[in-house]
């Protein structure tokens, strides 16, 4: 993913809390970014036309969407207007990010959705998504959490108690309609020069880093 335009990684607090129409709406807003979107889960996952069954995740899969009429996530990417949609599954050590990287290579502006790729790529902007109160925080966003430049609540803003004081706070009424303001603001970072974009080298690890979900 070499002179990449533009990294952005979107997180979630919890499962289903809107992360990929957050995705979808930011690819749709900023069309002109010409988006690879990839969404990066622990749990297996096989289409159903596929002889694969669901949850076998032993080994890292990479899977491009190719239509964009499909129910799944990766389709909707396409849908709001993404050049290309992946999806990743199975990633269980900081090691196969490598193999992600090349899967990118010709790519210039990437949208991720997932938590714990945090944890090898500094992105330009990474969003942390909160839904309702009284929903309980993954482990993996609270780590996001720490290292988001923005968090987007939905409904009304939420007081986080886990949230850096500084953190710059967005307020939608839905993931999918985002607001003009952070449509100006993702303009404004994403306008400079992404020098601080990349992805670190992988941690040597002995065992299982968790899923990057």
């Amino acid at each position: 993913m070499g002179n990449s335009l533009a990294i952005v990684v979107v997180g979630g607090s919890a499962k289903d809390v809107g992360k990929t129409a957050l995705v979808c709406a930011v690819i749709a807003a900023l069309s002109d970014f010409a988006w690879t979107a990839v969404k990066i889960t622990g749990h297996g996952y096989e289409p159903a036309h596929s002889a694969g069954r669901e949850g076998e995740s032993s080994k890292l899969t990479i899977r491009e969407e190719s239509s964009a009429e499909d129910e799944t996530d990766t389709a909707r990417y396409l849908a709001a207007g993404a050049r290309r949609a992946l999806l990743v599954t199975g990633i269980r050590t900081d090691g196969q990010a490598g193999e992600i990287q090349r899967a990118l290579a010709g790519d210039r502006s990437v949208i991720f959705e997932s938590n714990r790729i945090i944890d090898v790529v500094r992105p330009d902007v990474c969003l942390a998504l909160i839904g309702g109160s009284g929903t309980e925080l993954k482990p993996s966003f609270l780590m996001l959490l720490h290292k988001a430049d923005a968090m987007v609540s939905v409904g009304g803003e939420l007081q986080v108690a886990e949230a850096p004081p500084e953190i710059l706070r967005f307020s939608l009424q839905s993931p999918d309609c985002v607001s003009p303001e952070l449509v100006s603001w993702l303009r404004t970072r994403l306008a400079q020069p992404a020098i601080e974009s990349e992805w670190r080298p992988p941690r040597v690890s002995d065992g299982d880093c968790g899923s990057c979900r």
